[in-house]
């Protein structure tokens, strides 16, 4: 987050009173967008504001001093680390305390990875891995992940003055022409960066948000600024009426996409809003007259939150976080109001007390290789306390064997009329929430799906049988599919059958080319993955194909049917399964913070459980082939869809059904399995 720069643009000058307001107003933007998401809901560009400045600030000092030699890279650097990782360090430790403290076990995990990456300044790239993950991208959001935003820029310092000391050793004989190969070279950095960033928002925009390819163009563009200030700074000066305009212009615009932006293309080309906007105030320079923002942001509250923004940015997000599960209930306005007083308070102290402590060329008297040393020790500290943390929580994680088959446990608790009259949920847990939210099918781990990251890869996994002459299954569909998989193993192995998967993430089985992802290629991809499967069935001679398909809206009737008539024609069974209800939230987190009251994870089977046209057009099929079978009788009653059944977690997450639980479903799968085949 760029007010990390301010200690470096200009040391023993006055500070720039419209960058201090412009701290401050890109700070206040965060702080509102997340403590009121949809007041604000263009406030996520304070960031982007943030990086201009931050690029701007470092190019002036790096124009003014360039590295020649090894040694100004290594003070450089070395400046970066004290100001930036002290404080950096120390809320990454409290936080991960806080999130011991007040998450769920659930959480622990995924907040360790991030206090580890945050450490090393990768946590851009970590959120960006996730985005793609179809399992992790609607994951509960880690107390650091903020720190995708420090990320890029540490990224940034490592790799900018490299590469203004390479320009400035071309035209070492000739440095005069410095300025003009450094607007050519940091140009061109630009343009190709803001070029991916519009192709790569459109390929992949959830990844695209946070990488630094896509990033470094608003950084770059702040430094190209700095490049040409000094010749815009000559016209501009002491011209009072058109310093104004372009700084009321840069308001405007800013305003206006904090207002109206809501994150779809961003960053692409829309980010080039709030970045001129942001362009127009700096290049504009100093205009401290009678009648300027610089007057009336001079304002000594103002100046005060510009320069503790970097602390603010800090601490603000873990409150943000880890305020509702300390609480144990959604914070209101004026909680949140004390929120954002607490949050200036931390910042000022850790400013005061942390982050000044280290600023300078000798803090406390320590020479420049200690601050390496610092970096060594810090990051390892952190690093090996995340470590620590998601050790210990894999090792506690570990999934129970339960007997899902005994009386009145997951589904049988509803379907079986011997399990009446006794509470749904069932006398106690037989997971941990933790357990439950690692009780997934195997097929994650041996990657039997499709994906749109390798769209023309299509896997497949066998089980059961390896006999010739054993009957085959064929298990159908995207993820609502997969917790299938056990159940379908367990009854091949009761009957000596052999199962073949073709299972896929998000794609939609259809005999027409969708729409459905970023690319032409993930959309050929998907359709070739259905006429792949559908094939590979036909060669192999499945004699039934088990399917369940979560299905958007478009999907309709003419979609099912002739995607069904391909295995009626071909001789193929075909059993569909009504896809499973929805649930809202994370199962095992509402688990762990309902402990005493699990109905507060049940929801009315009216929201829960949507209409399926696959399942629908099989029902409705007059080929003797085609059957259907309805099991969310297992997860639902007439009023109610429960999150958890007879002591099971019903789902791992929000939507796919736990292992466990899914296992429990093997009776009533199976009798539904042998009436199709008879």
């Amino acid at each position: 987050m760029a007010p990390a720069a301010r200690d470096v643009a200009s040391r023993g000058t006055t500070t720039r009173i419209d960058i201090q307001w412009m701290r401050a107003l890109a700070v206040g933007l965060v702080l509102l967008y997340h403590f009121w998401p949809w007041r604000v809901q263009g406030g996520f560009i304070g960031v982007d504001i943030f990086f201009v400045i931050s690029g701007f600030l470092i190019t002036t000092h790096l124009i003014n001093h360039p590295p020649q030699r090894f040694g100004d890279l290594t003070r450089f650097w070395g400046r970066r680390v004290r100001r930036l990782l002290p404080a950096a360090f120390l809320v990454i430790l409290v936080t991960l305390a806080g999130v011991l403290l007040f998450a769920p076990a659930t959480q622990w995990m995924n907040n360790a990875r991030s206090a580890i990456t945050a450490a090393v300044y990768v946590e851009n790239w970590n959120l960006a891995a996730q985005s793609v993950d179809y399992l992790a991208s609607t994951s509960a959001p880690t107390a650091l992940q903020h720190y995708w935003s420090l990320s890029v820029e540490e990224q940034f310092y490592l790799i900018w003055p490299i590469l203004i000391g390479v320009l400035a050793l071309i035209v070492r004989k000739h440095p005069d022409r410095f300025r003009l190969v450094t607007s050519i070279g940091l140009g061109t950095v630009v343009a190709v960066s803001f070029g991916w960033s519009i192709y790569y928002t459109a390929v992949n925009p959830s990844g695209a948000y946070f990488v630094t390819t896509t990033r470094m163009w608003e950084l770059g563009a702040g430094g190209l600024l700095a490049v040409v200030y000094p010749a815009v700074h000559a016209k501009l000066s002491n011209r009072p009426p058109i310093q104004v305009s372009l700084i009321t212009m840069g308001v405007v615009i800013i305003g206006a996409s904090a207002l109206l932006l809501n994150g779809t293309g961003f960053p692409g080309w829309i980010a080039a809003l709030p970045i001129a906007g942001a362009i127009l105030v700096i290049a504009a320079g100093p205009a401290d007259y009678p009648i300027s923002f610089d007057r009336f942001l001079k304002w000594r509250p103002v100046q005060l939150l510009g320069d503790i923004s970097y602390s603010v940015y800090l601490w603000h997000w873990p409150i943000v976080v880890l305020l509702p599960k300390a609480l144990g209930h959604e914070v209101s306005w004026l909680t949140k109001l004390a929120a954002i007083t607490a949050t200036l308070v931390f910042a000022w102290a850790s400013k005061t007390f942390v982050e000044d402590r280290f600023r300078g060329p000798k803090p406390l008297g320590v020479p420049l290789r200690r601050t390496f040393i610092f970096l060594l020790v810090g990051m390892l500290t952190v690093t090996g306390t995340g470590a620590v943390v998601w050790l210990s929580t894999r090792a506690i994680a570990t999934v129970p064997n339960i007997d899902a088959s005994g009386d009145c446990i997951g589904a049988r608790m509803l379907l079986d009329p011997a399990c009446r009259n006794q509470d749904v949920h069932g006398q106690q847990l037989l997971m941990t929430p933790l357990q439950s939210s690692m009780d997934m099918s195997v097929a994650y781990n041996l990657g039997c799906r499709w994906g749109y990251r390798h769209p023309m890869y299509f896997p497949e996994c066998v089980f059961g049988s390896t006999d010739e002459g054993a009957m085959q299954v064929g298990l159908f569909g995207n993820s609502h599919a997969i917790p299938f998989l056990e159940p379908l193993i367990s009854i091949a192995s009761n009957h000596d059958w052999s199962v073949r998967t073709y299972l896929s993430s998000s794609c939609i089985p259809s005999m027409r080319l969708r729409s459905v992802f970023h690319t032409n290629l993930q959309n050929q991809g998907c359709f070739e993955f259905t006429k792949h499967a559908i094939a590979d069935m036909k060669q192999r001679g499945i004699s039934i194909v088990v399917m369940s398909v979560r299905v958007p809206s478009f999907y309709d009737l003419t979609d099912s049917m002739s995607l069904l008539s391909q295995f009626a024609d071909a001789g193929i069974r075909v059993l569909v399964i009504r896809d499973v209800p929805l649930h809202e939230g994370f199962v095992p987190d509402c688990i762990a913070a309902n402990r005493n009251d699990l109905s507060a994870c049940d929801s009315p089977r009216q929201d829960s459980l949507k209409p399926d046209p696959l399942y629908d057009a099989a029902q409705q099929s007059t080929s003797p082939l085609v059957s259907a079978v309805d099991l969310s009788s297992g997860v639902c009653d007439s009023m109610t869809c429960y999150g958890v059944i007879g002591g099971l977690a019903v789902y791992f997450d929000d939507q796919h059904l736990s292992r466990t639980f899914a296992m429990s479903l093997q009776p009533y799968l199976e009798e539904s399995v042998l009436s199709a085949l008879a």
